[in-house]
């Protein structure tokens, strides 16, 4: 094999385990709740708690708890739904990714409405915020977001 063609294959070997770690990094970071304020560890656990006593299932997952700066300036520039001032920068937000709640074998936005009233009505109430994305989107990710957040006022967003 000629030099310049091995250099070139090192070279995208390189770029791919560099993308592949800084997403691993992204993901760990970014889907654990170290760091995350403890009164919105609390309404995760009190959601949960609701969930089962309502009879639904606890179906979901976090992906988005403290974000550092320059992880939340990505998704800001690449027009994800965050903003500059993010609740995540503080610790203050977790979002979570609603699968099947109700129990009728599929994810849909009924699930995310379910979850959305218990926090609204329930849980966060006037004390927080809380923020849906796209309900109409075909994009299975956006439309299945839900985030919650302990900013000591009102905040609500497409919903």
């Amino acid at each position: 094999m000629k030099k310049g063609l091995k250099i070139f294959l090192k070279f995208i070997l390189i770029i791919i385990v560099l993308a592949i770690i800084y997403f691993l990094v992204i993901y760990i970071q970014a889907a654990s709740l170290n760091g995350v304020n403890p009164k919105v560890m609390e309404y995760n656990q009190q959601l949960k708690k609701e969930l089962k006593a309502q009879g639904y299932s606890a179906n979901y997952y976090v992906t988005s708890g403290k974000r550092w700066k320059w992880h939340n300036d990505l998704l800001v520039y690449f027009g994800s739904g965050a903003v500059k001032k993010s609740q995540h920068l503080h610790g203050n937000a977790i979002d979570i990714m609603v699968l099947d709640i109700n129990k009728d074998g599929k994810s849909n936005t009924e699930d995310v409405d379910i979850v959305y009233h218990i926090l609204d009505t329930k849980i966060i109430k006037d004390k927080g915020g809380i923020g849906t994305y796209y309900k109409k989107s075909n994009n299975f990710f956006d439309r299945q977001m839900v985030h919650f957040d302990c900013r000591g006022r009102r905040a609500r967003w497409r919903r």
